[in-house]
């Protein structure tokens, strides 16, 4: 444990990214803007609501107010875990390939058992099934604690068997929290909604991280998982008085899970504006995802620099990332949300070019601030078009598989993480930076039905 005391303050936060809202086919005559079945008939806003204010999801619904704190502190928790995690296992092990793979293999479940997390969803209410997960959460932080504390976390594999825990159950209850931000603000205060559930994820990256570094640098692993049981709580918490007033009474109790299952997949495959909008999330997820995973080889690799410039290079992108959504839910998308969604992934793709070509870490550290902003603008413009079209009695599962990209990030990583071990880690980000700018325009160029969508 004394070795990794030595590493933190030259270290911490190179670990801190790892971890982080129709029809049921499609028409030939696709509308630019989807109203959707659902509790809230949609229409425009109440007078004096037109146009999105900063804070107006959370000064016009009292049960969104519960979700959104209640979020921050999960969200909280889950970033302290991934930091701690991350130290405890290069303690324990001595090796920065556990370390890394402690934290990495938390996305395993996301692959096996998300999407039926997504059945749960919309089998069970997703605000008790919430709360029962963050339960099983903060029950399994506080007895890994107690383990610590104990000096009985001996070996690397209690380490991946607390982590993999915890990672079902965030595959299981992912999805439920996604569909709650629908289930609780009407549908013209979705965009906004979603907007400050992303800043507050941001947000909570830097605030989590660093709370982890103060109390790994003064006190014991053990107090950090103290804490996480006591965010998860927390979230227990505030769920307790919040309502869910825009959600439909399920219907997929009528059949088995796995004819449950089948009837999501189906209705994403067999919609082409849904399925379109997935294969933009996951090509999100293998050009976003992976940099922050491969940001320690890539400061040390490309730009012959330590941890403290893959630190601005993450505190840099959430400030581009939290500046995104402040002017969501101040003044709304700068253009349609279809067109948001394929610039952001173009505009992201250079930055991944650009990175491979830079020399200089000032500049490196510099253009995260598109990455920010690229991101943020494609996860609200795409999570807010799914949320729209989809009928809430499909809600959860359409959110698990649009959740799926967790578990794919890893895979991502390691494949670009391979062609480096090749060629050099910038040559790697530049070619994969290219063939991702391609891809972009592509898309852009032969998805005109997402280009149309509002």
């Amino acid at each position: 444990m004394d070795l990794t005391r030595v590493k933190l303050s030259s270290g911490i936060s190179s670990l801190c990214f790892m971890a982080r809202d129709e029809p049921p086919q499609s028409a030939p005559n696709i509308p630019t803007h989807f109203d959707g079945p659902g509790v809230d008939a949609g229409g425009p806003p109440p007078p004096g609501r037109r146009g999105l204010k900063t804070f107006s999801s959370l000064q016009n619904n009292r049960d969104y107010r519960y979700l959104f704190a209640g979020n921050l502190c999960g969200n909280g928790a889950q970033w302290l875990q991934l930091v701690t995690i991350g130290w405890l296992a290069l303690g324990v092990s001595d090796s920065a390939f556990h370390s890394i793979m402690a934290v990495a293999v938390r996305a395993l479940p996301t692959l096996l058992i998300g999407p039926w997390g997504g059945v749960l969803a919309d089998r069970w209410d997703r605000r008790s099934l919430a709360m029962v997960t963050q339960i099983a959460l903060a029950l399994g932080a506080l007895t890994f604690a107690v383990l610590v504390a104990r000096d009985q976390v001996d070996t690397i594999w209690h380490v991946y068997a607390y982590t993999l825990i915890t990672g079902v159950a965030h595959a299981v209850t992912q999805p439920a929290r996604q569909a709650l931000i629908a289930n609780t603000v009407p549908r013209h205060d979705m965009a906004n909604a979603l907007a400050l559930s992303a800043m507050s994820t941001t947000s909570m990256r830097l605030v989590g991280a660093g709370t982890a570094g103060v109390l790994l640098g003064f006190l014991d692993f053990h107090w950090n998982f103290f804490v996480e049981a006591g965010l998860y709580a927390g979230m227990v918490l505030l769920m307790i008085p919040m309502r869910t007033p825009f959600q439909e009474a399920s219907t997929a109790g009528g059949a088995s899970p796995l004819s449950n299952l089948g009837e999501g997949l189906s209705y994403v495959l067999k919609n082409r504006i849904i399925l379109r909008l997935m294969v933009l999330n996951f090509a999100r997820a293998a050009v976003f995802g992976p940099l922050l995973l491969l940001l320690p080889a890539y400061a040390s690799g490309a730009l012959d620099a330590g941890a403290g410039t893959g630190t601005a290079m993450i505190v840099v992108m959430g400030i581009g990332g939290t500046a995104a959504s402040l002017a969501i839910s101040t003044w709304g998308f700068f253009t349609r949300k279809g067109l948001v969604g394929l610039i952001s992934l173009i505009s992201g793709a250079g930055v991944i070019f650009a990175l491979g070509l830079s020399p200089w870490a000032w500049l490196s550290v510099s253009v995260m601030i598109v990455m920010g902003l690229s991101q943020t603008n494609f996860i609200v413009s795409n999570q807010t078009l799914v949320q729209t079209i989809v009928p809430d009695t499909l809600r959860g599962r359409v959110s698990s598989v649009w959740n799926y990209e967790q578990g794919l990030i890893p895979l991502f990583a390691g494949v670009i993480g391979l062609i480096a071990n090749v060629i050099g880690i910038a040559e790697a980000m530049v070619w994969f930076g290219g063939i991702a700018l391609v891809m972009g325009l592509l898309f852009l160029l032969t998805f005109e039905d997402i280009r149309r969508l509002d």
